[in-house]
C-alpha cells in the first residue's frame, strides 16, 4: 500500500482528503508538528482559509523549516488550495504576507466584475506533467479535463517555465504548477471525481 502524509495546520477540514486518498489506496497519516515529516516520502499540504494564518501555524509548530527540508531531500511534495498559494513567494490577503518561497509570484485577489470567490468546476489547459497525462478526454463538447474550485486568490508575476495548468474566470489564470519534486494546484483533486482520484493516484506514484 502506498503511503502519504497528510500535514494537519488547523487550516481546513482533512477528512474529505483522506477519504479520497483511502479511495486510491492509500495510507494515510496525519503530521502536525515538524517531527511528523521526519521519515515521510510522499508529502501533501492541504489547506482552506487566510494565507497569513496559514504562514503563522506553519512556522508556529516548525513546519515551514521541515517542509523546506523534505523538498531539498529531493522527496515528492504537494500543495492544494491554500497549500499552493503558500508555495509563493508572497500573499496580499489582508496585508503582504511572505509565503515559503518555493516558486516565484505573488497571491492576489483576482482583478474582476465576476463574482467572487470563483467556486465550482471549471476546465484545465494543461502542459505534460506525470501528474496530468494519464487524464482521459472528458465526455461532452469540452474535451479538457473538468476539475472543482474554490478560491478569491490566484498566483500572479509566475514564471512560465513552472506553469503546468491554467484555467480561465474573465481570464487566464494559474491553477497548477511544478518544478522538480514539488507540484501544486489551486484546483482540489479530492473534490474532482475520477480525474482528481487520477491525480492523487499518480501523485502517490511520482518518484521524481
Amino acid at each position: 500500500m502506498r503511503t502519504v502524509t497528510l500535514i494537519d495546520y488547523d487550516m481546513g477540514n482533512l477528512r474529505s482528503l483522506a477519504n479520497a486518498l483511502r479511495a486510491v489506496d492509500a495510507d494515510v497519516r496525519i503530521a502536525d508538528h515538524g517531527d511528523g515529516l521526519r521519515d515521510a516520502r510522499h508529502v501533501i499540504l492541504p489547506g482552506v482559509g487566510a494565507f497569513g494564518a496559514s504562514m503563522h501555524n506553519l512556522r508556529e509548530r516548525h513546519l515551514d523549516h521541515a517542509l523546506r527540508h523534505h523538498v531539498d531531500a529531493g522527496r515528492p511534495f504537494l500543495g492544494i488550495c491554500l497549500g499552493f498559494q503558500v508555495l509563493f513567494e508572497r500573499g496580499t490577503e489582508n496585508g503582504r504576507h511572505d509565503g515559503l518561497g518555493l516558486f516565484q509570484g505573488s497571491v492576489d485577489r483576482f482583478d474582476t466584475t465576476l463574482h467572487v470567490p470563483h467556486v465550482g468546476w471549471n476546465v484545465l489547459d494543461t502542459t505534460p506533467h506525470p501528474l496530468l497525462d494519464h487524464l482521459p478526454p472528458a465526455a461532452g463538447p469540452d474535451p479538457r479535463p473538468h476539475v472543482y474550485f474554490v478560491h478569491s486568490y490566484r498566483p500572479t508575476d509566475c514564471n512560465p517555465d513552472d506553469v503546468i495548468a491554467t484555467s480561465d474566470y474573465d481570464g487566464p489564470f494559474v491553477c497548477a504548477v511544478a518544478r522538480d519534486n514539488i507540484v501544486g494546484t489551486q484546483f482540489h483533486p479530492e473534490r474532482s471525481g475520477t480525474d482528481g482520484l487520477r491525480i492523487l493516484s499518480a501523485f502517490l506514484d511520482w518518484n521524481p
